[in-house]
């Protein structure tokens, strides 16, 4: 068995076996191990679809003071990173969390916190596999919750909604351990919820400051007082009442359709002869491919909004991406990320987000490429290597010298970049792939079949 490392606690121990992995976790009583169970089947009747049930579940005490739950789970592929997820997504995470919470609260049950690492996010709302985090309802423990909820929920939400800084970069940058100032946004200076709200995270930021420097005395008794409230109870009905309140504040972090985008005239940019054209031959593509390999769409916005046989579609346009999870399926891998990012910096190209961990054999490349060389700088023997090395084959939208948006780019950028496919890209991409197919879509624009060698 394989050891993960990860952050989050340091009493628990996971490991990957072939096709499942094997969680230890040491617990304070047989309380919780019970909490967990009765949390487990609460959430299974109530939301099915909603939590990954465990193969098997045991509890192992070797004396009274050490008392292990262990459980095993079939391992979930492709395994999504929050870092790679769309706001519109974490926005639905959250209300599956808040749901579920509802339904332990019910019980006198609670989860202890609220991380989109805990789900299965290659689900549109995503599925519970951190069984762990079920704990009883005390208001220690509610409190956690509350506190994680606002770090990895509302506040990257919030961030995405008002300053347009999309959730996977909040992630990417690890916010979530940051104590986030919140007074200068507009929403939080508009509501009074939001008001009270940041007030107290302010008086509990500037205490939280004091402790960490005060005397020892000082800190000994606040671990006397704790040791005398760790058990301390919290009605259903208050609990109740701090979830409707955090659901409330929750509910105004709810990203919406963005009005103004670079792609929002695409369509319209190109004729309709090539826009028909380019969607049949991708249409052909796919149906080709589709019942021996998972596809993913790269950068090529809403052109493939209808084809449902795609698997992964990707973007790095904010509102492009909002759009495609609200138009997919909810077993549908949405991801927004930047493109040139991970496809020059490649270190493990089975766990990739551009082929979702290795899953899609084959993508479609089109209205991306020039933007991804010219604009981002990406080399253009790196992009055929490297998609040589993620995918068996692509279809690839090749616009030539004499294509304008290409003359901008390379005027915008101001260097000397040779675009020529007999005299540059052909004789690159002959290193890594075999031309199958080339179609003229326009004056302008080619398409073409790629097949790595």
């Amino acid at each position: 068995m394989n050891k993960i490392r990860k952050l989050g606690t340091s009493t628990s121990e996971i490991f990957q076996n072939k096709n499942s992995y094997t969680k230890k976790y040491i617990m304070n009583s047989s309380l919780e191990i019970d909490a967990i169970k009765n949390g487990l089947e609460l959430i299974s009747q109530t939301l099915p679809n909603s939590i990954e049930i465990p193969i098997s579940i045991k509890e192992k005490v070797s004396n009274p003071q050490k008392i292990e739950l262990i459980y095993e789970q079939k391992s979930l592929n492709p395994w999504i990173s929050q870092n790679w997820i769309t706001g519109l997504q974490l926005f639905n995470l959250g209300s599956t969390i808040l749901k579920q919470q509802k339904i332990l609260i019910k019980n006198s049950l609670c989860f202890v916190d609220a991380r989109p690492s805990n789900y299965w996010l290659a689900e549109n709302n995503g599925k519970l596999v951190d069984i762990a985090s079920i704990k009883p309802l005390t208001k220690q423990n509610l409190l956690s919750f509350l506190s994680d909820f606002n770090n990895h929920f509302i506040n990257p939400l919030r961030l995405e909604v008002e300053l347009n800084i999309p959730v996977s970069s909040y992630f990417q940058g690890n916010l979530q351990s940051c104590k986030l100032n919140n007074w200068g946004l507009i929403k939080t200076i508009k509501n009074l919820s939001s008001i009270n709200e940041q007030f107290k995270n302010s008086v509990s930021n500037f205490f939280s400051n004091i402790i960490s420097s005060s005397s020892t005395d000082f800190i000994e008794f606040l671990n006397n007082d704790y040791e005398e409230s760790i058990h301390k109870n919290i009605s259903i009905n208050k609990s109740k009442k701090l979830i409707k309140n955090l659901n409330r504040q929750f509910e105004l972090t709810k990203p919406i359709s963005i009005k103004n985008s670079n792609w929002n005239n695409y369509v319209s940019f190109h004729k309709s002869e090539y826009n028909e054209k380019k969607l049949k031959e991708i249409n052909k593509f796919v149906q080709e491919r589709k019942s021996f390999t998972k596809i993913v769409d790269i950068g090529s916005n809403l052109t493939t909004e209808k084809i449902e046989s795609i698997y992964s579609k990707v973007d790095n346009d904010m509102s492009v991406s909002r759009a495609m999870r609200q138009s997919s399926k909810d077993n549908q891998v949405i991801l927004h990320l930047n493109v040139a990012q991970y496809l020059c910096d490649i270190d493990d190209f089975d766990n990739n987000p551009l082929n979702c961990l290795g899953v899609c054999k084959s993508a479609i490349f089109t209205g991306i490429m020039h933007h991804l060389i010219i604009d981002y700088g990406l080399s253009i023997d790196d992009f055929y290597r490297n998609t040589s090395l993620l995918f068996d084959n692509i279809i690839l939208e090749y616009p030539t010298i004499e294509d304008p948006m290409v003359n901008l780019l390379i005027n915008k950028r101001n260097e000397k970049i040779k675009w020529d496919w007999e005299d540059v890209h052909r004789e690159i991409c002959d290193k890594y792939f075999n031309i199958v197919k080339k179609t003229d879509l326009s004056s302008t624009r080619i398409l073409i079949e790629l097949e790595k060698k």
